[in-house]
C-alpha cells in the first residue's frame, strides 16, 4: 500500500491505529495462560503455582529480547518485527494447544521473545510523529493494553465455554482451554497478516547491511545507563512496572482471600479501575505534549502511585466497596498509566535511528521488575500472610522515582550521590535534621489521631 500520497496526519493516524491493534492482541495473548492456569493445573494434576515458573521463564526471555532487538528492527523494519511478535505469541498458544506439559517452557520463551513488539512500535511511531504530538500519540497507542484487556475479558471466557455441535459425528465439541488457545492463535495470526499491506511504506528504511550481534545487548544497556535522562526513565520503568505487576497479580486475590469479597465483586472493582486507565493514559499524553514537562508528570505519577500503594496496603474490613474502588482507580491512573509518556520521552532522548533498541533497553527494566516484585511479594505473603506489607514496600521505589524526577537528571553515578548524602546525614547536623523531621511528622500524626482524622 502506497501511503506516500497522503498527508502526514493520515500516515501518523494509520501507524497509530495499526500499532494500537497490534498492542491490543498482544495483550490478549498475555492473558491466556493466567486465565487458564487453574484448568490446566487440574488437567495435569499439578499445583497452579507452576504458573510462577512459566512467568519467570517468560520474563527472562523478555529481558533478553527487549535489550537485543535494536539491530533486528533496523535490519528487518519495525512493522515486520511487529508481525513476528504476533506470530511468536501465536506460536506460544499453539504450544499450549498441544496439551503437552513438557513443551510449555518453549511456549513461555516464545511469549517472552514477543516483547520486541513495543520497541518496534515505538520506532515506527517516532519516525512519523511530530515531537510535539509524540506524548499524546504514544499514549493513545498504549491504550491498546486496556483495550486488549477488554477484548480478552470478553472473548476468552466465551471461547472457553463454547460448545459446537457436529452433525458428522453426532456429538457436541467443547473448545476448552486447548481449543481456546488454538482459536486465539489463529486470530492473532490473521492480525499479523492483516498488517502486511502497510509494510512497503513503514519498512522502507530497513537496512540489510545491519549485522545481528550479541554484543548489542551490552551496547544497548550501556547507552541507557550512561545517559542521565535515560537512566532516570529506566528507574521509572522499573518502579512503575513493578507496581503494575503487583496490582495485576494480587489485587483481586487481596479482595477475595483477605477481605472476603466474592469473585464477581473483586472482578468488578478490577474492571472499573482498569477502564479508568484508558483515559488517564491519553490525559497524561495530552498534558505532556507541551503544557507540562514530561519529567514533572512522571514525578506526579510516582508520588500519587506511591500514595495509592500505601492506601491499598491500608485496606481492611472497615473500607466500603466504593472506597476500595476509588483507591484502585488512583492506582490505575498513575502506576498503570505511565507507558505512553515514558515511551515518548524515551523516543525523544534516543539517538537518531536507535529508538527501537533504546526503548527495548529501557523496557527491560520493566521486565526485571515484573519478575522481582511478584516473587518478593509472594515470599512476604507466604511468611507473614499479609498483603499490606507487599503493597506498601512496592510504593517505596515509586516515591523514589518522584524525588528523582523533581530534580534535574543527575550527572555522574547514583552510587556516588547516595554515598555523599549518606555521609552528610551521618554528621551531627544531618542526624539532628532527620530527628527533627521525624519529630514533626510524629507530632502531626498524634494530633490527627487525637482529632479522629
Amino acid at each position: 500500500m502506497d501511503l506516500s500520497r497522503f498527508g502526514w496526519r493520515t500516515i501518523m493516524t494509520t501507524a497509530c491505529i495499526a500499532m494500537l491493534v497490534q498492542q491490543a492482541f498482544s495483550y490478549v495473548c498475555q492473558m491466556v495462560m493466567p486465565l487458564m492456569a487453574d484448568r490446566l493445573a487440574e488437567d495435569f494434576d499439578i499445583s497452579p503455582a507452576w504458573l510462577g515458573l512459566y512467568l519467570f521463564i517468560q520474563n527472562i526471555a523478555s529481558i533478553i529480547a527487549a535489550i537485543g532487538c535494536g539491530s533486528f528492527i533496523l535490519r528487518y523494519g519495525p512493522l515486520r518485527i511487529s508481525q513476528w511478535a504476533l506470530l511468536l505469541m501465536g506460536g506460544s498458544l499453539l504450544v499450549i494447544a498441544t496439551g503437552q506439559l513438557w513443551l510449555y517452557p518453549l511456549g513461555a520463551i516464545l511469549l517472552g521473545a514477543s516483547a520486541v513488539s513495543t520497541p518496534a512500535s515505538s520506532h515506527m511511531l517516532a519516525r512519523v510523529c511530530p515531537p510535539r504530538l509524540a506524548p499524546l500519540v504514544f499514549s493513545i497507542k498504549q491504550t491498546g493494553v486496556p483495550v486488549g484487556s477488554l477484548i480478552g475479558g470478553l472473548m476468552l471466557p466465551f471461547l472457553l465455554g463454547l460448545v459446537i455441535y457436529t452433525a458428522t459425528f453426532g456429538t457436541a465439541l467443547r473448545l476448552g482451554p486447548y481449543g481456546t488457545a488454538l482459536v486465539t492463535a489463529g486470530i492473532v495470526a490473521l492480525v499479523a497478516f492483516g498488517l502486511q499491506p502497510l509494510r512497503a511504506f513503514f519498512d522502507d528504511e530497513r537496512r540489510a547491511d545491519i549485522k545481528i550481534a550479541f554484543g548489542d545487548l551490552r551496547k544497548t544497556l550501556g547507552a541507557v545507563v550512561s545517559d542521565p535522562s535515560l537512566r532516570d526513565i529506566s528507574f521509572a520503568a522499573f518502579a512503575f512496572g513493578g507496581q503494575q505487576s503487583l496490582f495485576a497479580g494480587f489485587f483481586i486475590l487481596f479482595l477475595i482471600d483477605d477481605l472476603g469479597y466474592s469473585e464477581v465483586e473483586a472482578g468488578s472493582a478490577f474492571a472499573i479501575a482498569s477502564f479508568s486507565a484508558i483515559w488517564a493514559r491519553i490525559a497524561w499524553g495530552a498534558l505532556g505534549g507541551g503544557m507540562v514537562s514530561p519529567r514533572l508528570i512522571m514525578a506526579g505519577i510516582g508520588l500519587f502511585g506511591a500514595a495509592a500503594g500505601l492506601l491499598t496496603a491500608g485496606y481492611d474490613f472497615t473500607w466500603g466497596f466504593w472506597e476500595i474502588v476509588w483507591v484502585a482507580i488512583l492506582y490505575n491512573i498513575t502506576a498503570l498509566s505511565w507507558h505512553g509518556i515514558l515511551l515518548s520521552e524515551t523516543a525523544r532522548l534516543a539517538p537518531e535511528g536507535q529508538v527501537g533498541g533504546i526503548t527495548g533497553g529501557v523496557l527491560s527494566f520493566t521486565s526485571i521488575a515484573m519478575m522481582i516484585y511478584p516473587a518478593i511479594f509472594g515470599i512476604i505473603l507466604a511468611v507473614t500472610g499479609s498483603y499490606a506489607i507487599g503493597f506498601a514496600l512496592g510504593a517505596v521505589p515509586a516515591f523514589a522515582a518522584c524525588l528523582i524526577f523533581l530534580s534535574p537528571p543527575l550527572q555522574g553515578s547514583w552510587l556516588g550521590f547516595v554515598g555523599d548524602h549518606t555521609r552528610t546525614l551521618a554528621t551531627p547536623r544531618g542526624m539532628a535534621s532527620v530527628l527533627g523531621l521525624l519529630g514533626v511528622g510524629t507530632a502531626i500524626g498524634i494530633a490527627m489521631h487525637a482529632a479522629g482524622l
